[in-house]
């Protein structure tokens, strides 16, 4: 996956209620990403969290 750039915790926190929400929410993409056999690191992890935090609004998780 290719690198958004930089990504801080705060510009991830401004998308969720809370600090446990995008917790929860970046172990289980981790936890995707490990099933479907890739090889994890935390950029890759912050990348697809902040991919998936703007495509899926339907979550409980966020605040859009």
């Amino acid at each position: 996956m290719k690198s958004l750039g930089p990504l801080t915790t705060e510009l991830l926190r401004k998308k969720f209620k809370n600090n446990f929400d995008l917790c929860n929410f970046s172990i289980e993409i981790a936890r995707n990403m490990i099933a479907n056999g890739d090889q994890v690191n935390l950029q890759d992890t912050l990348d697809m969290v902040e991919a998936r935090s703007d495509e899926d609004i339907e979550g409980n998780a966020f605040l859009g």
